[in-house]
């Protein structure tokens, strides 16, 4: 996350925003699992009159990444000229226009949500990740307790969801999209550390396995 030089009318404006911000409405549904979610649309809605009311418009634009890849930056700012951002990765599913829109949906609809704290399902982040096994890496440093319990509270709620979409995966029986999931987007070492404490340990263990194909 970077921000402007200042935030000292941004936070204040976050804090009258978020106090209005309650829920998305799960109004899409996930054929994979047979469940309901909050889609883009629902968040925008949930969120966007609050944001406003506080002068603070949001901003969403792809951003430079790499090859097979989709970076996306979420801005939002302030009527002061303040503004805070973030750049959210995640690869394509497929590297043609239906991949590249799969992916910008999941980036706009999830950034947005970890951006006001926003608390929404995962969706179709199993749409945007299912697709090549490149670079894909097992978890191998297994949990650590206490570590990772400093990060800001966005961060622990998009790893949360994060160590949820894998485990549907893994009981789903599908690893290779679990391994994607959590590789989703680089992590820090505590930030790496923190979505392997949200695991069980029978998701952890399957988890320590490298699918057939997949590279390191």
């Amino acid at each position: 996350m970077i921000t402007s030089e200042s935030i000292s009318k941004i936070a204040p404006a976050l804090l009258t925003a978020q106090r209005a911000i309650t829920f998305a409405v799960k109004d899409a549904k996930n054929p994979h699992f047979k469940s309901t979610y909050a889609d883009l649309s629902s968040v925008i809605d949930a969120v966007k009159p609050a944001l406003n009311e506080a002068g603070i418009v949001f901003l969403q634009m792809p951003a430079p990444s790499d090859r097979d890849s989709l970076a996306l930056t979420t801005r939002l700012v302030h009527e002061s000229g303040e503004w805070i951002e973030s750049t959210a990765t995640c690869p394509l599913q497929k590297s043609d226009p239906q991949g590249y829109g799969s992916a910008v949906t999941y980036l706009k609809r999830y950034s947005l949500a970890s951006a006001v704290g926003l608390y929404q399902e995962d969706d179709d982040g199993n749409a945007a990740s299912k697709g090549s096994n490149n670079n894909v890496r097992p978890l191998v440093t297994g949990a650590r307790s206490g570590i990772g319990e400093d990060l800001p509270q966005d961060w622990k709620d998009y790893l949360k969801d994060l160590a949820q979409e894998a485990t549907d995966f893994v009981k789903a029986g599908d690893l290779a999209s679990a391994l994607e999931a959590i590789n989703r987007t680089v992590l820090e070492a505590d930030q790496r550390t923190y979505l392997e404490n949200q695991l069980d340990s029978k998701t952890r263990s399957a988890l320590k396995q490298t699918p057939k194909g997949a590279q390191q």
